[in-house]
Parts: structure tokens; C-alpha cells; sequence
């Protein structure tokens, strides 16, 4: 305010000034003041701010750059897995960071009577297991003005204004990504998840043969790459793509399968069937049967890969169905179980051979909400849309006494 008054006092002593100049009476002075002060404050232009100017192209319309009139009302989806798992397995949610769960193993029981008091020391033995939920984003930004170029311009309404926030087909595309998200959690996180402890730090020195896992700064922020080739030094995933694959999805946290194979190797869960050149239907009738008679009489499910499934299916086709039943809602049984082998076929271990067995809630998924991973918050800045999404998400399971598995991988 103090300044303001500064400049209306300058502008005023310079207009009495030019009235003096030219031999005009004081008052002109005051009016000829208030005129430059006009003409400044008119004239006045606010300084030039740094503009941040973002090149990125996403979506990427290359494909769809060439205007041939007006788009078909629909876009054709590619199709994928919903994430199945979150539903075959037991759901745990409200999980902030670690939920415990304990088992039970009683040692001992009754006796003949001594009339003496001697209990057995350790007769109680609980076994504590940790179900670790690990945070997970994932980030979007679309430019709609790109759109512009591309076949699904009038699809973004009238005017190409910066207030035009139009997305062509915006519900359809978003619910297309989060269903297209849900198949990578439940493709690769949900049974082959390694965590980041499972990649080391690239070495431009080293050479990396297939498989092995590396992380590796890229666009500003540490990414997650498995070698799928022999490389040479020096070869990165920036500089020679073609030799990585990108493993993001796998550096999220501990899948399933991961838990499992590491409790079979620790020896953990002892009930391991070797595969050997077992008949389909031998094998799962292995599987069922390695459970205790107490467990086989409450039920259990038999978790296998499509492809062992398809195997099943096989046999129901040339031995007569023996090998399967069904209860008419679509579930499918081992034959010969009594109803108490329930086959699911899990799109979620579509790369793996093993078949693994145990009650329904001995396998879990801890997450805090799983609509966490249902929708997008969306800001909008000037030119762009920023969408993002997060959650979190782990898996394991909790007594291994309770599950027969395959030695397959």
C-alpha cells in the first residue's frame, strides 16, 4: 500500500512538472498526472513467468493419426483376465502393513492314568507366519488435445481451448485400464511376485544372462527389468531395450508362488508329490489324498493351471467323465472325493506346472481396500490430465502342514 501511495505521488509530480513546462496553470498539473498514471496502468503487462513444456505423448495416437471420418461408435477391447485371484483365494482386507496369523500344533494327548501330574514340556507350539502388504501406483497422464489429429476428434465436443478436457470414449478407456491393470497384478504380482529385494543394482561392467533381475534408473525413477537375452557391458535397458523385460509388476511384493516354492524348499510343507510321468487324473487323486483324513473330510481345493485343467478335461473326454463331477453350479470335483476335491483352474499361475492343494482360507491375499484399485484420482493441470491410482497388496500362506504340492515348478 505504501509503495502504491509512492507511485501515485511520482506520477502526480511529474504531470505538474509537464503542466509548469508548458506554461499551464497548477491544476492542469494534477490532471496531466492522473493521465500518465492511466496510460501506465493500461499499458502495464504482467512478467514473463517460465513456461514448463511437456513433449509426451500419451496416449500415443500414432495408429490412429489418420482421419478417415467419423469413429464407429466403439472401441474394440483386447481381452484379459480380471483379477481372479483376489476371489480363489481367501480376501483379507483392512491390512495397513503386516497382519499375523498364528497356527497350532498340539503335541500331545491323553494317557493312561499315573495318578501324577507330568506334562509334556512344549506341547503347545504356535507358529507365527506374516502376511505383508506392500504399497503398489500407478500413474496416467493424458494430453486431450492430441486427440485432435486423431480419428476421434469430434468425439472432444466443440472448441480446442485449454478448458477442453474432453477424453474420446473416457469412461470405456479408464475402465479398460484398471481391467488391464487387474490382469498384470493378477498375471504377475499375485503368484510370481519376487519383491525389489529380489533384483540387485545395475553394473554397466556385468553381463547378464536370461533371467537374471536388475534395477535400473529410467525417465527419473528407479524401474525393475528381468534379462530375457545374453548381454554384453554396458548393455542397459536404455540403451538396448530389446534384451529386458520389464518386471515392475514383479518387484510389487511376494506373489503366492513365490511363498510356496520357498516353503517347499525350506521344508516347511512336507507333503510333496513327485510329478514323474503321473496320468492326469493319478496326479490330483495324489494331491487329494496326501491330507490328513481329518482335513479330506471338511474339503480342500485342488489349485492347478489352465493347461493341467485342460489335462483333467482330457481325461473326462476319453474316460468317460469318471474323473470329474459336477454339483450343477459349475463347480467342478475331483471324482472318487466325495465332493471334497474342488478344482480351480487359476488363470493366475498360467506359467507354472505346480498343482497345490489346501483349504480355501489357508491361502491369502491381504490388501486395505481392494476398491483401491477400482478407480483413478484425476487432477487437471493446464494442458493435461494427470490420473493416478495406488494401493496395496500381499500374499501368503498361513500353515503349511495344511498343503500338499507338486515338485513341478
Amino acid at each position: 500500500m505504501k509503495n502504491t501511495f509512492k507511485l501515485i505521488f511520482a506520477f502526480l509530480i511529474m504531470g505538474s512538472l509537464l503542466a509548469s513546462c508548458f506554461g499551464l496553470p497548477p491544476q492542469y498539473g494534477l490532471a496531466c498526472g492522473a493521465g500518465l498514471l492511466g496510460v501506465a496502468i493500461a499499458t502495464y503487462k504482467e512478467p514473463m513467468q517460465n513456461v514448463f513444456r511437456a513433449d509426451v505423448i500419451n496416449p500415443d495416437i500414432t495408429k490412429i493419426a489418420t482421419y478417415i471420418g467419423k469413429v464407429r461408435k466403439g472401441i474394440i477391447p483386447k481381452l484379459v483376465n480380471a483379477m481372479n485371484i483376489s476371489k480363489d483365494i481367501s480376501l483379507v482386507p483392512n491390512i495397513k502393513n503386516v497382519s499375523v496369523s498364528t497356527s497350532l500344533t498340539i503335541k500331545s494327548g491323553p494317557k493312561p492314568a499315573t495318578g501324577n501330574f507330568n506334562p509334556m514340556a512344549g506341547d503347545l507350539d504356535y507358529n507365527p507366519r506374516l502376511l505383508t502388504v506392500e504399497a503398489f501406483q500407478r500413474d496416467l497422464l493424458i494430453t486431450p488435445s492430441l486427440y485432435r489429429k486423431s480419428h476421434f476428434a469430434y468425439e472432444r465436443g466443440a472448441g480446442e481451448g485449454t478448458n477442453n478436457k474432453s477424453i474420446p470414449f473416457e469412461a470405456y478407456t479408464l475402465k479398460r485400464v484398471l481391467e488391464n491393470d487387474a490382469a498384470i497384478l493378477n498375471d504377475q504380482t499375485g503368484f510370481y511376485g519376487v519383491g525389489k529385494a529380489a533384483f540387485a543394482a545395475f553394473n554397466a561392467g556385468s553381463v547378464y544372462t536370461a533371467g537374471q533381475r536388475v534395477y535400473f534408473t529410467l525417465n527419473g525413477e528407479v524401474q525393475y527389468f528381468t534379462a530375457k537375452a545374453t548381454t554384453t557391458a554396458g548393455q542397459s535397458p536404455a540403451t538396448n531395450p530389446e534384451k529386458w523385460t520389464e518386471s515392475n509388476a514383479l518387484a510389487i511384493c511376494l506373489g503366492l508362488g513365490t511363498q510356496l516354492f520357498a516353503g517347499r524348499t525350506s521344508g516347511d510343507i512336507t507333503k510333496v508329490i513327485a510329478a514323474g510321468s503321473l496320468s492326469a487324473y493319478d496326479l490330483y487323486k495324489k494331491v487329494f489324498r496326501a491330507h490328513s483324513d481329518a482335513r479330506k473330510n471338511l474339503g480342500v481345493v485342488i489349485y492347478s493351471p489352465t493347461t493341467k485343467t485342460e489335462e483333467l478335461y482330457d481325461d473326462f473326454e476319453t474316460k468317460v467323465g469318471k474323473y470329474t463331477e459336477n454339483d450343477g453350479s459349475g463347480n467342478m470335483y475331483l471324482a472318487g472325493t466325495n465332493k471334497k476335491g474342488l478344482i480351480v483352474p487359476a488363470t493366475w499361475m498360467s506359467k507354472s506346472n505346480v498343482i497345490f492343494s489346501g483349504p480355501k482360507e489357508n491361502f491369502e491375499m491381504g490388501t486395505d481396500l481392494l476398491s483401491d484399485m477400482e478407480s483413478f484420482n484425476v487432477i487437471q493441470d493446464v494442458y493435461s490430465v494427470k490420473m493416478g491410482m495406488s494401493g496395496v497388496m500381499g500374499f501368503n500362506y498361513q500353515d503349511g502342514s495344511e498343503i500338499t504340492m507338486t515338485d513341478a515348478d
